[in-house]
């Protein structure tokens, strides 16, 4: 309806040659219609999908002690304040893993997810796999005193997130591909997520593509990727975090969740 009644005030305004290059072009997608016509691009919405790398952005705000507070992040919400004009969301997609091995942390999280998947967001899951490692600690007191080691040396078991990336590349594929989108937003700092970018410019030209960086991520391939190919890219700033919170309790039904004491 918005299309129809733009092309008849241009016509109104100008009945002959509104069109700077001939006919508007017949087609549903923004980029078909930038070239047809003389005032520029036509205000079509698009619908919007959010892909967001949780572990990426529970770090950003967990590695920085001033942003702690805002962990209590309501998802939905700060996805619609980091829109594009003329960007309709359409659906979040959570991406994230639970830490097994920290019941404490496993339950916040799992509560986490649960006020998130009431607001509409669909969460994927990945998974921890154990990794043995060896402390590089520097240290007085090796391990293995004589061997001329200055460093701990102690074996330890480390957790390493496995899937993330590999789901998210799926996700954003497969939404470009079935049409359910007509804007991709990658929130991540992860260069391992450039070719799954890339692939979505040569199989969809016409999606747009938005990349929002965590606060203090680096990212520099990714961010060299959205230059070299015109992607439009920004990075979260604290208003953004501040506007989004969720009340604090939150209620569901018969269910009260309060934000936990170490998120503050």
């Amino acid at each position: 309806m918005r299309l129809i009644l733009r092309i008849a005030i241009l016509q109104l305004i100008n009945p002959i040659g509104f069109c700077l290059y001939g006919p508007p072009a017949v087609s549903n997608s923004v980029s078909g219609l930038d070239a047809g016509f003389f005032y520029g691009e036509i205000d079509v919405e698009r619908r919007a999908i959010f892909f967001i790398d949780g572990f990426n952005l529970y770090h950003s705000l967990d590695n920085n002690p001033s942003f702690r507070k805002y962990k209590w992040l309501n998802l939905w919400n700060f996805c619609e304040h980091l829109l594009f004009p003329n960007d309709k969301l359409a659906d979040v997609f959570y991406f994230t893993a639970y830490t097994y091995w920290n019941p404490d942390r496993q339950v916040r999280h799992h509560m986490y997810v649960t006020i998130n998947e009431a607001q509409g967001c669909k969460v994927v899951y990945g998974r921890f796999q154990e990794r043995p490692r060896v402390s590089r600690v520097m240290c007085g007191c090796p391990c293995h005193p004589g061997s001329g080691q200055k460093y701990c040396g102690k074996k330890y078991l480390a957790h390493e997130e496995k899937m993330t990336d590999v789901n998210i590349a799926v996700n954003i594929l497969k939404a470009c591909v079935q049409g359910a989108c007509d804007a991709v937003y990658l929130l991540s700092g992860d260069n391992d997520l450039v070719p799954a970018l890339e692939t979505v410019r040569s199989l969809s030209p016409d999606i747009r593509i938005r990349v929002v960086l965590p606060i203090n991520a680096k990212a520099k391939n990714l961010m060299g990727v959205c230059k070299d190919n015109k992607f439009k890219y920004m990075r979260i700033k604290e208003e953004h975090l501040a506007r989004s919170q969720f009340p604090d309790p939150v209620v569901l039904g018969d269910k009260v969740y309060s934000k936990p004491v170490t998120w503050s």
